[in-house]
């Protein structure tokens, strides 16, 4: 794959990060991912799709290898659930993140709050972008944690505040 300088240091960092040794064709399909992208998620940037694979490796402890896991990337990266569930990932979005930013507990059956919790557990990316809302959503996100976003699941709170519609 000839990756150019941004992709090669997007998938230089991603696979820095990778829990476990890859195989050669798993190396080669996160490249391709961040490279070229899928149909659907041609539209979002190599870092995009490098954050999306950040988001998924922080929600499941792994970077994808099989072809669910190629699917549940795909659908992160298009603003839906994924079929496989991270029981941590949720539990530490329910139990912790959500009451840190929302000052309350999530009501689950409150489709705002659930988008909330499943956008900070899976970092699901909204359809449409919304500039103003994200830089909203980042100062919102410092004056909370007095610091600016880093992590993937820091970026993936963002994206909640600016995008699920729940509120305080």
């Amino acid at each position: 794959m000839n990756l150019n300088e941004t992709t090669r240091r997007l998938y230089s960092l991603i696979i820095g990060k990778a829990p476990h040794a890859l195989a050669e064709k798993e190396k080669f399909a996160l490249a391709y991912f961040i490279h070229e992208g899928t149909p659907t998620t041609i539209i979002l940037g190599a870092g995009e799709r490098t954050g999306v694979l950040n988001s998924y490796l922080a929600a499941f402890s792994k970077l994808p290898r099989i072809e669910n896991e190629w699917q549940d990337v795909i659908k992160i990266a298009n603003g839906r659930w994924p079929t496989a569930r991270s029981v941590s990932a949720e539990n530490n979005a329910k139990t912790k993140l959500f009451i840190i930013v929302y000052k309350r507990g999530p009501d689950m059956a409150e489709a705002h709050d659930n988008a909330a919790v499943t956008v900070i557990a899976y970092g699901l990316r909204p359809a449409l972008r919304n500039l103003n809302s994200e830089q909203a959503a980042i100062k919102i996100f410092k004056a909370i944690f007095k610091y600016t976003p880093n992590s993937a699941v820091d970026w993936d709170i963002v994206r909640a505040i600016a995008y699920s519609g729940a509120v305080r």
